[in-house]
């Protein structure tokens, strides 16, 4: 009886403090609430799961004759295991095995994340150079312009327009300019005036 009311008052407490870190949560006091309803949340998740560990514990007893010693593989220290495990790696091992790996593995992120970055900046210093290059034979003329994009721009050879100058400008595309009325007007074509 003493079992059942000791298991029963730890299960009630971890529940009632579970949701009173939810009540605590949905207050409309930013920082308090957040961080007293978190600590009280995990607190009771934490003693939720040790009231169940509890009780299963309880009534589950293990049995020694279900048990053997196995040496373990890599250092030979004796473990106790059930029955019908035949190996087993101690957790000391398996702690540098872990250890071991997680190194290489630090190692091996390091060097793609250095590999892809030196890659990521040798093509961004390779667009911002023919960028330049780009902006080095466009020629900016003060004014009026339309379209806009065509006050920076390189005078090409007439050979499209029947009116005006050609003009390849800052979009990329050939327009035929003509001076109007104190604005630079540019079109695509003769058909577009």
């Amino acid at each position: 009886m003493k079992r059942l009311v000791e298991d029963t008052g730890l299960f009630i407490l971890s529940v009632v403090l579970f949701l009173g870190g939810a009540f605590l949560l949905s207050l409309q006091i930013p920082f308090w609430s957040m961080v007293l309803g978190i600590a009280s949340v995990q607190i009771g998740i934490v003693l939720i799961i040790l009231t169940f560990d509890s009780l299963i514990r309880k009534r589950n007893k293990p049995l020694t004759e279900d048990y053997k010693t196995v040496n373990c593989l890599i250092c030979r220290s004796s473990q106790f295991v059930p029955k019908y495990q035949k190996t087993i790696i101690c957790d000391t091992c398996m702690a540098r095995i872990a250890v071991g790996f997680k190194a290489t593995a630090m190692v091996v992120f390091a060097l793609i994340t250095v590999t892809t970055m030196t890659v990521l900046v040798g093509q961004n210093q390779e667009l911002r150079r023919r960028a330049a290059e780009i902006e080095k034979v466009y020629q900016c003329i003060a004014g009026q312009w339309s379209p806009d994009s065509c006050g920076c721009g390189v005078w090409q050879e007439n050979t499209i327009c029947t009116e005006g100058r050609s003009r390849l400008c800052r979009d990329g595309d050939s327009y035929c300019c003509l001076w109007q009325e104190n604005i630079w007007v540019c079109y695509t074509s003769n058909v577009d005036k």
